[in-house]
């Protein structure tokens, strides 16, 4: 026969074990949530070592391509004159086109510098052309046939430009310096294109007249510098 007692006793068993279902829920509530916890941070720290490798990528890239473009400025001045740093002074050295200078006086005339983007070669006017004159002496053709076969064993473009001193120029032929200096960097230019066969697309000119100086017109001294041609090589 059942008791009021028993059932009490059922009715206690059953209050005292629900605890157990409410833990059992929560305990499975934060079991979900390390788990989405842990793949939450596995895939956040995934993309942090994407980005880590890309922009690692990215620096080598960028830095094979700073040697890479070292190495062609280096090699310009050395595929051209053999000498790896051309503001020293080239009266020491034995290549060619400079002992060439050297052998006739000519080193205070022509000057070799390097920029960060260009190689210049630099002649006064007069180891080129005549005063007042924009065709080329027969110096002139020698020295511009060696620096012509040397334009040959590279492939950069080049610009050729012709400035004056600020001295007023009127004749028939040239009425103003511009007109002057730009003659004369055309003749530059067409030796290279009808002696020499270095493709004209490498090529351009400008003449600036008594713009862009380089020392002071007040001196005669000054003015001498500034009557030049340059040979503007694109590194």
């Amino acid at each position: 026969m059942k008791s009021y007692y028993d059932d009490d006793m059922n009715y206690d068993n059953e209050l005292s074990n629900n605890w157990m279902i409410t833990y059992s829920d929560m305990i499975t509530i934060i079991l979900c949530f390390f788990i989405i916890f842990f793949t939450f941070s596995a895939q956040e720290i995934s993309a942090l070592y994407t980005v880590k490798h890309s922009l690692t990528d990215e620096v080598n890239k960028l830095s094979n391509e700073n040697m890479q473009l070292e190495q062609e400025k280096k090699s310009l001045s050395e595929a051209l004159f053999h000498i790896t740093n051309v503001e020293s002074d080239l009266s020491t050295s034995n290549e060619d086109f400079i002992s060439f200078l050297r052998n006739n006086e000519l080193l205070e005339d022509v000057s070799i510098s390097e920029k960060e983007k260009e190689l210049i070669i630099r002649f006064k006017d007069t180891v080129l052309f005549d005063i007042g004159s924009a065709e080329i002496t027969e110096n002139g053709y020698v020295i511009l046939g060696k620096i012509g076969d040397k334009l040959k064993l590279i492939d950069n473009n080049f610009i050729v430009e012709g400035f004056t001193d600020n001295l007023p120029i009127n004749t028939e032929r040239f009425p103003s310096n511009w007109e002057l200096s730009s003659a004369r960097a055309i003749s530059v230019v067409k030796f290279f294109i009808n002696k020499k066969s270095i493709d004209e697309n490498r090529i351009s000119f400008s003449g600036w007249g008594e713009r862009k100086p380089i020392a002071s017109n007040s001196t005669e001294e000054g003015r001498a510098k500034n009557r030049r041609i340059e040979i503007r090589i694109i590194n």
